[in-house]
């Protein structure tokens, strides 16, 4: 078994322990099953792991508006690493840290897609902002506060941006991305299917920032150290969260690169409270301490 980044795998009472204190957990496809909702055994366990006083964070590229609602169904306080890391709330804060695009880059971008921008959506302050008159249904992966600036002469007049999402049919994206690849070399962009068939998505996030980089904010902030953490998830976004995490679980239906790069690839699926399942075994076996 592949135990990342140093997780101490050491049984109680032996020098050196290092004891389990910060879960991190994607949401579709990991935590939450089809139905949006969170499997029983699942939550009984990640509450007990709460009173027990381990640091439960959500980490996803949903915006945040998007994402509270899972602390009502989990019925307890949790921090949260949203937008792939650019968007950090511990639970006791009272606002959220916020990593943005220098605001060069902002204009930059808008201005190669000045033929195109009906394709480009805009987060700033957990808002999405698009030209669109008609807004691409995939982007309510990301969140539904969404504001359509068609009568707006500029969106550069956003002060502050966390992310740039382009979604478009995906001869069109291929386009889009080479333009923007040969008009602004080093741009921190990546391509990816989107989950409507038949169209491409574009991420342009501020530099050097993803789940990763949030997972090593978050615990500085709450003062615990990044080997005594646990990261669960099952797509292409999560691979920076396995790279840093102590140790990474995916799940039976995760992606084959996220499979690869897993300590723990579990037999079953997000529909099957595959968290309960692998966390338990490790307390059972004694490789974790909670």
């Amino acid at each position: 078994m592949n135990y990342r980044a140093g997780f101490d795998v050491l049984k109680k009472g032996e020098v050196g322990i290092e004891v389990l204190k910060l879960i991190a957990l994607d949401l579709d496809g990991t935590l939450l099953r089809k139905d949006k909702t969170i499997g029983p055994a699942t939550q009984r366990l990640l509450h007990e792991l709460y009173r027990r006083g381990i640091a439960i964070t959500i980490a996803t590229g949903r915006m945040y508006h998007s994402s509270q609602h899972v602390q009502d169904l989990l019925g307890f306080p949790l921090n949260f690493i949203c937008t792939d890391g650019a968007y950090l709330r511990p639970a006791l804060a009272d606002r959220p840290v916020l990593q943005t695009i220098p605001p060069s880059i902002v204009k930059a971008v808008l201005y190669t897609l000045r033929e195109a921008l009906d394709a480009l959506y805009l987060v700033s302050n957990d808002r999405l902002y698009t030209r669109a008159a008609a807004p691409n249904p995939g982007i309510r992966a990301w969140g539904f506060a969404l504001s359509c600036c068609c009568d707006c002469p500029t969106l550069e007049a956003l002060e502050q941006v966390e992310q740039m999402i382009i979604i478009d049919r995906a001869p069109k994206a291929r386009g889009i991305y080479k333009a923007l690849s040969t008009a602004l070399p080093g741009l921190p962009l990546e391509m990816s299917p989107s989950l409507r068939p038949g169209y491409y998505q574009l991420v342009i996030r501020p530099p050097g920032v993803d789940k990763g980089s949030g997972l090593s904010q978050m615990a500085k902030a709450l003062g615990i150290s990044i080997s005594a953490t646990i990261a669960f998830g099952d797509w292409l976004n999560d691979l920076p969260l396995f790279r840093v995490a102590g140790l990474a679980v995916a799940p039976a239906n995760a992606v084959p690169e996220v499979k690869a790069q897993a300590g723990i690839v579990s037999a079953r699926s997000n529909d099957q409270d595959f968290i309960a399942f692998e966390l338990e075994k490790l307390l059972a076996e004694r490789k974790i301490i909670a």
